[in-house]
């Protein structure tokens, strides 16, 4: 008898050890999946906490490896308390940082908890194929804006910055912020670790070609009042649905407020500069070389702002910028540099190119090189014209960087 107990008492204790024995479900490939009985006191303090809450899902493999980050960034995510950001506004912000991270299984996740927050399945696809959705509620626009801003720019515009600060508060803003940087982490995480995706799910990302489509941004000048998307005919929103889908390359800043008002002319004009920007043969640091001679001469501030900066990042030197910014001839150009600076400022300031100049541009350019440069010259004169027109302002905080020319530009 006193066998028979002894027996029951033991089989009831392994019982109870079963029961009480944690349980790991973890899943990885270059992080292998963690047996409970294989971590370390620090690991398991971090375990047992998951497996009595949310669950050890996602991330939290790999953050095992180093139990400091995952109590690092616990807080993150759990701390937000009182909720400023609701559940759809959060889910837009998480789905579109994974879409910009082509993070399949953040994605994955995210799409069921998006729908279930109220998110539309319309919504939801156009995000999936890179475009901007037509169907955002209110609510979900101020986050849509920031986030696609922050994720293409690591920046936000001050206008962006107002706008989602006036809809959801400081803190609103903040909150943003850290959801979006966590789920970076979280999706540069399961891209490295190559996390699989559930059974029986397919991946639903494709690559993106383009940046995310941003807002339909601060796209109105002085004269031309800005549009919004409740002003305009299904004639400008389709040109607007090419410039925030990609479609037509090169945003909605500049000249588009104004060519809004010819939907026709404004594709046709956007095409022409989609080409002169990204598709032209010329080298790109003598296309923004002929760029800026163009816009100087017409003393065009936005244009030359933008220039400025893509010049000197094409391998112009600060240097001949500033002669040029300066109505000075530059010094120290390369041979090709120099054949393009004569061409366009001669083209420019006499409506015409002597034979001296004509034959020195064939001779370095080609045939085709010398069309180039005047494609570049007809394009940035529209642009400075449209822009001047318009009286396109400069970003807030930024300075005019060309004064009126004097003399004709050299």
């Amino acid at each position: 008898m006193r066998r028979l107990r002894l027996i029951s008492t033991l089989c009831c204790a392994s019982l109870l050890f079963a029961q009480d024995k944690p349980k790991l479900d973890l899943h990885g490939d270059r992080f292998p999946g963690l047996k409970y009985e294989e971590l370390t006191p620090a690991q398991k303090v971090i375990a047992d906490r998951a497996i009595a809450s949310r669950g050890a899902i996602g991330i939290f493999n790999i953050e095992l490896r180093s139990p400091e980050l995952s109590e690092a960034t616990r807080g993150i995510i759990s701390s937000r308390i009182p909720p400023v950001i609701s559940a759809r506004q959060n889910e837009i912000a998480v789905l579109l940082t994974g879409r910009y991270w082509n993070a399949q299984y953040e994605f994955s996740v995210h799409h069921r908890v998006g729908a279930r927050a109220g998110i539309g399945e319309e919504t939801i696809s156009a995000i999936v194929q890179g475009k901007r959705p037509a169907a955002l509620l209110p609510e979900e626009v101020p986050v849509y804006d920031f986030v696609t801003e922050l994720l293409n720019n690591r920046q936000v515009s001050d206008a962006t910055f107002r706008t989602t600060k006036e809809k959801m508060g400081e803190k609103g803003v903040v909150d943003l912020i850290g959801l979006v940087s966590f789920y970076q982490m979280a999706s540069l995480m399961m891209n490295v670790d190559r996390y699989p995706l559930d059974e029986g799910r397919k991946p639903e990302l494709p690559a993106l070609a383009k940046a995310l489509p941003s807002t339909m941004p601060d796209v109105g000048g002085e004269r031309f009042k800005p549009l919004t998307a409740d002003e305009m005919t299904p004639a400008q929103k389709n040109l607007m649905e090419l410039l925030t889908s990609g479609k037509i390359e090169g945003g909605t800043r500049g000249p588009v407020n104004a060519l809004l008002r010819s939907p026709d002319i404004g594709e046709g004009i956007l095409r022409f500069g989609a080409y002169e920007r990204f598709h032209s043969p010329l080298p790109m640091k003598l296309n923004e070389l002929a760029a800026l001679v163009t816009i100087r001469n017409a003393g065009a501030q936005f244009p030359w702002y933008a220039h400025h900066r893509a010049g000197v990042q094409a391998g112009l030197s600060e240097a001949v910028v500033s002669a040029i910014a300066e109505g000075r001839k530059p010094v120290g150009l390369q041979a090709d540099e120099q054949t393009v600076y004569n061409f366009s400022a001669e083209a420019l300031r006499t409506g015409q190119v002597s034979d001296a100049t004509f034959n020195a541009a064939k001779q370095q350019l080609g045939e085709r090189g010398v069309v180039e440069v005047m494609g570049v010259i007809g394009y940035y004169q529209t642009v400075s014209l449209l822009t001047n027109v318009d009286r396109y302002p400069l970003p807030d905080g930024v300075s005019a960087e060309i004064k009126p020319l004097a003399n004709p530009i050299p």
